[in-house]
């Protein structure tokens, strides 16, 4: 039996334009909060547009609450910070601050936790002193073309649809918005899997004299035998404990989000976004429970609150003048054009979490991974830059991200100013004033 798909058809509108621009960024998450920093401090008229009430984009709103990526990875040499420019300059604001704690050891490498607010608060601050124009609580709708060069943006809000003309324009949505809707072509992980999100959450009144003496083998081994004896559901074994800069609360990264029989979330559906915020819930409160019940140091502590949504690791990506492969990572490989160095693992969150180190050594990340083939005057920043599945599994987190959101806005400026494409702006001189502004390239 067939049924009848019932379309209705928009009647046709004028719609206002609401602003002219050099440069407009789309998300303020770590790499549009330094796109738009950076182009606005060349004194360009730049905009920024984010769909939420506030900077941080997953840091943030998805509470993963790190800032990973800045440090080396070595189990035979101490560990140095081999990440700074934009990410430096972002982590030095927080310290003074009082709003990100000391590195945390992870692994072969080390991480940094920070206060959400501060985070929020800090962004503000840049934003605000580089007389960028924000647009909050705005949803990207769809770009204006002229052929194959993107011209402006629609996007709507509590005023309606308005229209925002530009020169360059910064896709830094996370899910390549712009780029797919502009006709760029995109990938969607590794044949059509993607990593699982989760839903971070955070506990208070937790006692890390007692948390910080349990590994992270004997809280595995506690969830493996819990979930034996069919006392608890917890899908995720590989689980991460982190001490907010507070000292009596706690991070909890630990729910694994997929469809039953493991199925795939997709972060640019609205119906398995739907499903998802539930079921993160849920198993928050699972996780909770064996915490209190189970983790030394965890019997009085209690759940704060969840995230704003649900974590999400990896939609989209671009299929980019190059493609940043697994081998470059693992072979450390470095670029005449980078714009960022790495030596965070490959962090695969799949049915388990993988990791594969990068020891003793780092990779780099060149500017073309950010340049969508076949649109004009578009660069992207952040995790839907171009990448294969597992290579985008360690260029994601946040300092790689502060630092493409760096390149691209100074590779923006550029743009404008000499009238050229992005694709034709000299790296050589992006590098340069990357590298005078603290950048190790």
């Amino acid at each position: 039996m067939s049924r009848t798909v019932a379309v209705y058809r928009e009647s046709a509108r004028d719609i206002p334009l609401l602003a002219e621009m050099d440069v407009v960024v789309i998300g303020g998450g770590p790499s549009g909060v330094a796109a738009a920093v950076t182009a606005a401090e060349q004194g360009m008229k730049t905009l920024i547009v984010e769909r939420y009430g506030f900077f941080g984009g997953m840091t943030v709103a998805g509470l993963s609450g790190t800032i990973c990526g800045l440090f080396s990875s070595s189990l035979k040499h101490p560990l140095e910070r081999i990440v700074d420019g934009f990410a430096g300059r972002f982590v030095d604001m927080l310290k003074r601050k009082g709003g990100i704690a000391e590195p945390f050891p992870f692994g072969h490498t080390a991480l940094c936790v920070h206060d959400p607010l501060v985070w929020k608060e800090a962004a503000d601050a840049l934003i605000r002193n580089a007389g960028v124009h924000v647009l909050f609580h705005t949803l990207f709708v769809e770009p204006i073309m002229d052929g194959d060069r993107i011209v402006g943006i629609i996007v709507e809000n509590k005023d309606g649809r308005s229209a925002i003309t530009g020169n360059v324009f910064v896709d830094a949505s996370g899910d390549g918005d712009v780029a797919a809707k502009s006709g760029a072509p995109v990938m969607f992980g590794k044949d059509g899997f993607v990593q699982f999100p989760t839903m971070i959450f955070r506990m208070g009144q937790v006692d890390w004299t007692l948390a910080a003496r349990v590994s992270p083998a004997e809280v595995e081994a506690m969830i493996d035998e819990e979930v034996q004896a069919g006392r608890y559901e917890l899908p995720r074994r590989h689980i991460y404990l982190l001490p907010m800069p507070h000292g009596r609360e706690a991070l909890v990264n630990a729910t694994r989000i997929a469809r039953p029989g493991n199925g795939v979330i997709n972060g640019t559906n609205a119906a398995d976004l739907t499903w998802s915020e539930f079921e993160g819930r849920r198993q928050i409160r699972e996780y909770a429970r064996f915490l209190q019940q189970r983790v030394p140091g965890f019997a009085e502590a209690y759940v704060i609150d969840s995230a704003v949504q649900i974590g999400i690791r990896q939609t989209r990506t671009i299929l980019g003048e190059y493609v940043l492969a697994n081998d470059d990572i693992m072979n450390a490989r470095k670029f005449e054009r980078a714009v960022a160095r790495s030596a965070w693992p490959i962090e695969a969150h799949g049915k388990d979490v993988k990791i594969v180190y990068v020891d003793d050594d780092y990779y780099e990340i060149p500017f073309d991974v950010m340049l969508p083939q076949k649109v004009e005057q578009l660069i992207t920043a952040g995790r839907c830059i171009s990448a294969e599945h597992e290579a985008l599994a360690s260029a994601r987190v946040t300092a790689q991200c502060f630092e493409e959101g760096m390149a691209a806005g100074y590779a923006a400026y550029t743009a404008v100013t000499e009238r050229v494409s992005p694709k034709r702006v000299d790296v050589g001189s992006v590098r340069a004033f990357m590298i005078a502004r603290g950048a190790k390239l």
